[in-house]
Parts: structure tokens; sequence; C-alpha cells
């Protein structure tokens, strides 16, 4: 507890590691956005804006509920203090749903991230799914030396898309979208877009409910890295769904190349198909497992929470292993997840 820098370690393997949620959402929120929009560049900056200042308030409220719940439970346990026992049911369900889909997408869109760069490995899409998820879930079972090797992950993402977005905001061509086609509005237009590019906001309530794990620390210290994980988070999706936005407009990339994702094709467009998009790839693949590995953390983090002092789920589900993971948590959201990949074929656009 008196050792200053293994303190600023483990904010950062915990901070980095549980972002990686949300910044993974960046490369499939910006695509679903556009699909969402027809293919209309023009307010896709727009939109993607308009959902970054929800995402703000929302963190803006996190902030607030770390600190009067510094044990975890986020959102699930509020509604309970503020109405009741049995209100923390309706947000605790749409946690589970959030958390078991991003487990499920994130290792469904890793696959999409190989298959793009190898599309002869098309047809083993579930197989390599289904094992993604399992062994990030194995990884998270270690605590701390799991959350490092995702942190690790998350930062050599973040390294690559900045690179990339420097490089393309340098020397994309400039291309004017076109405006709205006739007979649409463009108030309308982000309207309908908006609820689908919410798909941004995906995990950026992780860290009040993943500091429940952090149990070697104090209150005071799981607030501090709670708050410091929620900023850290839009500083970091903010910058990357703008650059990557902008990118994708100045390079009129509308409608993603054959068996790649928008962030791929962006990509692609400007590093070109050679080592660079390759290494590219290759951190996008990690992010998206690190993303899974957020969920891993979140979710049994809130159950674990509302099953420990607040006794409102059954005191199994709080159980640790030696890491302070709850091994129970993990392996029913593992369940769940690999059996929404097998429904949905790992696709992650249906998902």
């Amino acid at each position: 507890p008196g050792d200053r820098r293994s303190r600023v370690l483990l904010l950062l393997a915990f901070s980095l590691s549980v972002m990686g949620d949300p910044i993974s959402s960046v490369a499939y929120a910006i695509e679903a956005a556009l699909q969402a929009l027809s293919g209309d560049l023009s307010v896709l900056l727009l939109t993607m804006l308009l959902v970054l200042a929800v995402i703000a308030l929302v963190v803006t409220n996190y902030h607030q509920l770390v600190a009067r719940f510094p044990k975890g439970g986020g959102a699930a346990a509020a509604a309970g203090d503020a109405f009741g026992e049995g209100w923390s049911f309706p947000p605790l369900a749409a946690l589970i749903v959030d958390y078991s889909l991003t487990i499920a997408i994130s290792a469904a869109a890793a696959t999409s991230a190989l298959i793009s760069f190898a599309p002869s490995l098309g047809s083993l899409r579930l197989v390599f799914a289904v094992t993604a998820a399992v062994l990030v879930g194995a990884l998270v079972l270690l605590g701390h030396r799991g959350r490092s090797v995702f942190a690790a992950m998350t930062l050599l993402f973040v390294g690559a898309a900045l690179v990339v977005v420097g490089l393309g905001l340098a020397s994309a061509p400039v291309a004017v979208p076109g405006t709205a086609g006739a007979g649409r509005t463009v108030p309308l237009d982000v309207l309908l877009a908006f609820p689908v590019a919410m798909a941004l906001a995906t995990g950026i309530e992780a860290p009040s409910s993943a500091i429940a794990e952090l149990g070697e620390l104090g209150d005071r210290d799981r607030v501090r890295f709670g708050r410091i994980t929620l900023w850290l988070t839009l500083a970091m999706v903010g910058s990357l769904t703008i650059g990557l936005t902008a990118l994708a407009i100045l390079n009129d990339v509308a409608i993603p190349e054959h068996q790649l994702t928008l962030v791929a094709t962006v990509a692609k467009r400007v590093v070109g198909s050679g080592v660079l998009f390759g290494a590219f790839q290759l951190s996008t693949l990690l992010l998206l497992l690190a993303a899974a590995s957020s969920s891993f953390q979140a979710g049994p983090g809130v159950l674990k929470a509302l099953a420990g002092e607040r006794d409102i789920l059954p005191r199994w589900l709080g159980q640790t292993n030696r890491q302070g993971v709850p091994y129970w948590g993990v392996g029913i959201f593992a369940a769940v997840a690999v059996t929404l990949l097998v429904v949905s074929g790992a696709e992650e656009q249906a998902l």
C-alpha cells in the first residue's frame, strides 16, 4: 500500500484494461452510425459529436456515483439505495445484457479483424470467436496479471490508431461529402441514427462496477481509480472517434471494402495493405480482446458488489479466488457470451 510505483502501475493496468471496451466500440460504432445514415457522410460527424456529448454527461454522472458507492455496484446500487432493493434489478438486467453482448461482440469483431487480414479463415469464424471469449475469461481469472496483459493490448491499439490518424490527416485528399438526399432532413437523420451510434457508449460505466475487484485498495483509492479511469476513457474515446470519423469523411469511405470494417478500410487507405496495415489489424484484434476482458471485470464486479455487503444477490456470486476475481460471475458471463456467439454465427453487426 505504501509503494507509489506499484500504485501507479496498478492504476495504469486497471484503467487501460477497463477502458478497452469503450475504446473498442470506436471500431464498430462509427460504421453502425454510417449504416443507419445510409452512407451519408455529410451528417456523420454531427451524429458522433452528439453521441460524445451524451457520453460526457454519462461520465459526469458516474463521477458522482463512484464516490457514493466505492465498493462498486454503480447504477444498480444507486437505484436500490434510492427507491428500494427491488429497483436494483432493472439496471442490473440492462448491465448483464450490456456486458454479455460486449463480450460476444468483441470476440466476434476480433475475429472479423483477423478475417479482414486473412479472408481464407472466414469459414472458421465461429470457432475463433468462441475460443477467444473462453481464453479471455480464463486470463481475467489471473487478476492483476491478466489486467496488465489487457492494458498492454489497449495501449498498443491507441498508439497504432494515433499513428494512422496522424498520417491520414496529414496526407488525406479533401473530400467534401454531399448534403442529405432529397426529401431528407438532417435533424431527422441524426435523430434516427443516434440510438445506433450510442453503441460507442458501451462500457463507459464499467469503472463503477470493476472497482469492486480492487479489494487491495481502500474506499478512497477505489474512488480515485474509478474517477481517473472515467475521464481518461472519455478523452481517449473522444479523440479516436473524431479522428477516425474525420478520416472516413476525408477519404470518402462511405461503404467499407469487401470483408473489411470501416476502420480497417480507413487504415488501409492511409497506410496501404502492407506491414503497417497488418500491424494495425493485429492491434485492433488485441484491443477487442481487451474489450471483452473489460466486461469480464465489470460484469462479475457488479454481481459481487450486490452479493456482498448489499446482500441483494446470492452470496456465492461474490466468492473470489486468490486474485480477488469473482469466478462464478466470470463463468456465467462466459457461458452467456458463448451462447450469443453460437446463435448469431459470431457476426458482430448481427449482435
